[in-house]
Parts: C-alpha cells; structure tokens; sequence
C-alpha cells in the first residue's frame, strides 16, 4: 500500500479519491497511538490494583512517554496537521503515493499536480520570520518535496512560486543562520536540490562562490557534500558512493519510494550532464 512498506503505489484518479485517501491514511496514523494508549491503560491498571504487578505501572508510564514522543516526531505531525495545513496533507499523500517498485499511474500525477498547483496558489511567500516556523518549515517541506517530484517525473508541472520560494531562500539565508541555526542545514539541502534543477535546465549554470560556500559549510551531510560536487565539480568518482543506498541518508535508505528520488537525479546526472 505504500512506499514506506516498498508495495507499489496509489492510484487516485479524482480528487474525491485524493480525500478517501487523505482520510484513511489519517485513520491509519492514529491505529499505533490508539493500540499503545490502550495497552498503557491496561498494565496501569493491573499495576495500580495489584502490589505483586505494581512494576507494570511504572512500565507503562514510561511506555506513555516514549510512544507519545515518538508519535508527536513522526506520524503525529501528519495525523493532525493534516487536518490544519493543506501542505502537510498533501505530503502525507504524496509520500503515499510515491512508487518505490514501478511507475505511478499518470492519473495519480494529475491530480497530485492539481493538488501542487491548488496548494502553490494559495501560499503567500514571505521573508524568514524565527516567530512563523511552522509557515517556513511547512514550505521547505512542500517546495523541495514538490521540486524532487518534479525531477522525477511524478509531478507534470510546478507552480512557477517554487523557483520564487528558492530564490527567496537563498536571500533569507544569512537570516536563517543568525536566527535560527537548525534550519541551516534542511535549508542547504534544498538549495542545494534547486540548483541542481537549475543546472540541468542549464548546463553551463553555475551558483555564485558567496552562496556556495554558505551552503556547504550548512550541510553536514557527506552525501548531499559528494552530490553537490558530482554535478558542480564533474567529480564522477563520486556516483558509485552515491548510488548506493547504505550511504544515503537513514530517513531514505530505508525506503524505497524515496531513495529512488536520489538515484533517479543521479541517474539524470549520467544522462543529461555527462
């Protein structure tokens, strides 16, 4: 069913679809939580109403604490800001979507371009404000993860604000940093990932050495370092440690619907800038 779990994609061919499904994954967001209060509440009270099993309680407690905090990381971000944020839905769909086997159905492109292009319309770009995290994250997430899909082919257009919003971000960069240094990195990333669409619309583009070196001393990660010198630097050595999933990063190596978004722009790599 989904791309987390390496099962082929979703087909959704309307927009009534697109919704059943929004709702049905939000469903499935909320089993892990429901099933781990459930359990808690079961063991509290055997360890509260028994001195022989009072350690249950205490396990459950912590039990609690763990998936709750896990939940509120993860799936929970999606569960309920789905609900709130069209941009947060939209990803959950996506990311549900996204096929790590085979090709999504030009149907699913057309109504997740729909949905891209709905969503762009209505965003406002704004200069970096450390008070509106939600606002800047929930856009980097919705431009870069638009921008990736649109590189592979899984979305047919994008909505001409996205080459808007990188622009924005690279202006706003020095601001990140001096605000709010987490975001550096998850800020380099997406550059990086807009100037290598650039470059392959472009071949001879090049980004200035100002904004490049901000940008590598960001990015702490050796891949997206390697990726960016594979198509900056001509540097070919760099493609068999790129295309190897044990080298990519955790949260992609994983999985297939994503890690094949990373080969597939060094793939383009081979074909387009070689």
């Amino acid at each position: 069913m989904t791309s987390r779990l390496h099962f082929n994609s979703i087909k959704i061919s309307s927009k009534i679809e697109y919704n059943i499904l929004l709702k049905k994954l939000k469903i499935f967001l909320w089993i892990g939580p429901v099933f781990d209060f459930t359990v808690f509440i079961l063991f509290f009270c055997i360890g509260v109403s028994n001195v022989k099993y009072s350690y249950l309680a205490l396990i459950s407690l912590i039990h609690l604490s763990i998936t709750t905090l896990n939940f509120f990381n993860s799936d929970g971000k999606y569960a309920i800001g789905a609900k709130e944020d069209s941009r947060i839905a939209f990803e959950l769909v996506r990311s549900f979507t996204i096929c790590g086997n085979g090709e999504i159905p030009y149907e699913s492109k057309r109504i997740l371009t729909d949905t891209h292009m709905e969503i762009a319309d209505g965003i406002t770009l704004e200069k970096f404000d450390v008070n509106d995290l939600w606002n800047f994250l929930n856009n980097i997430s919705f431009f870069t993860n638009s921008l990736l899909s649109f590189l592979n082919k899984d979305l047919l257009i994008i909505h001409p604000s996205t080459l808007n919003f990188f622009e924005n971000l690279i202006n706003d960069f020095d601001d990140i940093k001096k605000y709010d240094y987490r975001q550096v990195e998850k800020t380099s990333i997406a550059i990086i990932y807009y100037f290598i669409s650039k470059k392959l619309k472009e071949k001879t583009f090049y980004p200035d050495d100002d904004i490049i070196n901000k940008v590598y001393a960001g990015c702490n990660s050796i891949y997206f370092r390697k990726l960016f010198d594979l198509y900056f630097n001509s540097n070919n050595d760099n493609i068999e440690y790129l295309i190897d999933k044990k080298n990519m990063p955790n949260y992609i190596s994983h999985c297939e619907g994503y890690n094949k978004l990373l080969i597939n722009i060094i793939n383009l790599y081979k074909n387009t800038l070689i």
